[in-house]
């Protein structure tokens, strides 16, 4: 799954090498292998960090509603998921100092929004829904925290809380999305966006659609956008069981960020890397898939199941 926080972060450093007005910040100065080993190491150090925290701090839950995960199940005791989650930020920090100071600070702050969310925010809908997308499009913004051209972030923003939310419906989570809390989360959205948005705008020199852009380029987006709505309708409907619903909405949501990077370089032009970023989706839903069949083979025949 974090094979698309890597590719998130790649988008960046490609389209920030891409244009002139970037030359004096480090992800243009530096080589090229550099910057993306730097951002791929960031990327898995910031993810595992949240997904180790996460069980972590919800193995007590976790013992009661879902005993066969790592931590609960006993197949890994709670000092080693501490010692997995302190040594996963510890490498982001380091790959993430390449970036620069200002790098830096914004992958504390993401650590902290972490913390955040698994010891308060999550257990308000209204804030914590939203506060997985704001670290989505805050951690975009590590190579370049200059970059102009936000809408790609707002997207990863957009995506991650559309996935965590349709995970909180289809678990029935408590405590429940009331009309104020979906109000709460609706609103915080809108500003979030605005706010993003308006901050690429407020420090765009000219137009802040790329001008090199071609003219179709916007399509690719939007048609990632759409092909996404389908395919969790379809494997929502195909599950047998809301936990099984939910875990593919999180595989497949998280994947997608892939599919989102490949779409962005093709309206921005960059086609190469677009089929780099194609690459490395394929490569992380091969990935899943095996490791589904490997770890579904003990208690049934192998089979694809999607």
């Amino acid at each position: 799954m974090a094979f698309g926080a890597i590719t998130d972060l790649w988008l960046i450093v490609i389209l920030s090498r891409s244009v002139d007005e970037y030359h004096y910040m480090p992800v243009a100065s530096m080589s090229l292998p550099q910057a993306l080993f730097c951002s791929a190491v960031t990327a898995i150090g910031l993810f595992s960090f949240a997904a180790s925290l996460n069980d972590l701090l919800d193995a007590k839950h976790d013992r009661v509603f879902s005993p066969t995960r790592p931590i609960a199940s006993g197949e890994i005791g709670a000092a080693q998921a501490f010692t997995v989650a302190l040594a996963s930020l510890l490498l982001a920090l380091v790959g993430v100092l390449f970036f620069g100071r200002d790098a830096l600070f914004i992958a504390i702050l993401i650590a902290g929004g972490t913390l955040f969310y698994n010891g308060i925010a999550k257990y308000i809908p209204g804030v914590g829904l939203l506060t997985i997308g704001v670290l989505h499009a805050g951690h975009m913004l590590i190579p370049n925290h200059d970059f102009t051209f936000t809408l790609p972030a707002w997207v990863a923003m957009t995506h991650a809380t559309a996935v965590a939310t349709i995970m909180h419906f289809i678990q029935a989570k408590r405590p429940a999305l009331s009309r104020r809390a979906m109000w709460s989360l609706g609103l915080g959205w809108m500003a979030c966006s605005v706010a993003l948005i308006g901050f690429g705008i407020s420090k765009s020199t000219g137009s802040f659609w790329p001008a090199s852009t071609p003219s179709y380029g916007p399509i690719f987006p939007v048609l990632a956008m759409i092909a996404f709505v389908f395919v969790v309708i379809r494997k929502v409907r195909r599950a047998t069981s809301p936990v099984i619903a939910a875990e593919k909405v999180a595989r497949y949501g998280a994947l997608w960020q892939s599919l989102y990077a490949a779409a962005w370089l093709l309206a921005w032009g960059e086609f190469w890397w677009a089929l780099v970023a194609l690459a490395v989706a394929g490569t992380g839903f091969g990935a899943m898939t095996l490791l589904k069949e490997f770890g579904g083979s003990t208690r049934s025949p192998i089979a694809y199941r999607g």
